[in-house]
């Protein structure tokens, strides 16, 4: 194997691929990128056993052949190098020379052999979004991805298409994200697939090195979906189980409704929250009454509390949310307001049900103001004061 490829290219193309290997690798090999000359060019791809990728770069392939490479420590070696052309050189015993005007390595690797094969897909078969789009709703939807619930099926997101709209959703059980968008799934058929946090990461990241007109193609192909960008395809494992059914703690509609400028709220949060106990999730009181929002909370330390005028008349209501889940949803929302829905009446709950419980004992719904073209709601559970 010998190729010729310029330095830029080759470290656009390294911190593509980087993100699918683990820090922390349960086999030698993992921590290795497969990097292939041949006809197209460069080809470079990284797993993890569940999360693949391969992309291509333009290099003048010498000669064709392959060898795998520690990922990190070459990342590494390209960045320091100079601006210019570098050589890549297969030698004997999987060792390869780099070379790049007056810097030489030598760097060695493993077999070929033991690197994982990529699934075989028909990644030509999918349904085709476009960038910007996708990008925007992962990000509105993946901080909500559990970390910790044993239910695998909760480590990812929920992708469904259905009746020519794309719906992404996320729970980690205490919270619920919700993004769909009309119009823009093409023809393939429907699908439904949960995707996992870091194979939805790392789409929203190539996604994010395209441009936004550019179409993400993607599909399920036996127990794997596959996402085609760009130059790159990325293939995920599909986790076992089934998706919660959301659409229970979806309200149909609710009682009370503000608009509050994002603004000012996400500062009052952070303010208050500094007094906030750990112990209960950094929970910040809202306090609603008459012309006023109050937001407060106390620990053994002392207290703090922050005031807001808002267009609200009617009765005193007392709510606990998670401070920091507040600040998850209002760091991603991109609007100038947000409304914040209380009271909400779900799917076959009577008004009788709604009167037999507190404001304080019912999620709250945030949403964008204006809501634009995406409907993205986030369902919040109330914490305990």
């Amino acid at each position: 194997m010998e190729f010729v490829i310029k330095k830029s290219d080759l470290v656009r193309e390294l911190q593509t691929v980087t993100g699918v290997v683990e820090k922390r690798a349960t086999l030698p090999i993992l921590a290795n990128l497969l990097i292939e000359a041949g006809p197209q060019g460069l080809s470079v791809g990284a797993s993890d056993l569940e999360v693949t990728i391969r992309g291509t770069a333009k290099a003048t392939v010498v000669k064709p052949g392959s060898a795998t490479l520690p990922a990190g420590k070459l990342y590494e070696i390209a960045r320091s190098l100079p601006e210019s052309d570098v050589q890549f050189k297969l030698l004997e015993r999987h060792m390869v020379a780099i070379s790049c005007e007056r810097t030489r390595y030598k760097i060695a690797g493993q077999p070929r052999d033991e690197f994982p094969k990529f699934p075989d897909l028909e990644v030509t078969k999918g349904i085709g979004v476009p960038a910007g789009s996708l990008k925007e709703m992962i990000e509105r939807v993946g901080f909500a991805i559990t970390t910790e619930d044993p239910r695998y099926s909760l480590h990812g997101a929920l992708l469904l298409v259905q009746g020519g709209a794309l719906t992404l959703v996320a729970t980690d059980g205490y919270r619920l994200a919700y993004a769909s968008r009309k119009g823009i799934a093409g023809k393939g058929g429907d699908i439904r697939v949960i995707v996992p946090r870091k194979a939805l990461g790392e789409v929203g990241k190539l996604a994010a090195e395209v441009g936004s007109d550019e179409t993400v193609t993607f599909g399920k192909s036996g127990n794997h979906v596959f996402f085609t960008v760009g130059e790159h395809t990325l293939t995920t494992t599909v986790p076992e189980g089934n998706f919660p059914n959301y659409e229970e703690v979806m309200p149909k509609r609710c009682e009370t409704e503000l608009v509050l400028p994002t603004g000012e709220i996400t500062d009052a949060v952070k303010r208050v929250s500094l007094l906030a106990s750990d112990r209960f999730g950094r929970a910040v009181r809202f306090m609603l009454s008459n012309g006023r929002l109050e937001l407060a909370s106390e620990t053994e330390m002392g207290e703090a509390n922050e005031v807001l005028n808002v267009d609200y008349k009617g009765e005193e209501k007392t709510i606990g949310f998670n401070a920091r889940y507040l600040l998850d949803f209002l760091g991603v929302v991109g609007t100038s307001a947000v409304r914040l829905d209380l009271d909400p009446l779900r799917e076959g709950e009577t008004d009788a049900d709604r009167k037999n419980k507190k404001a304080g004992d019912k999620p709250g719904q945030f949403r964008p103001e204006p809501a634009g073209d995406l409907d993205y709601r986030y369902i919040v559970m109330p914490r305990d004061l």
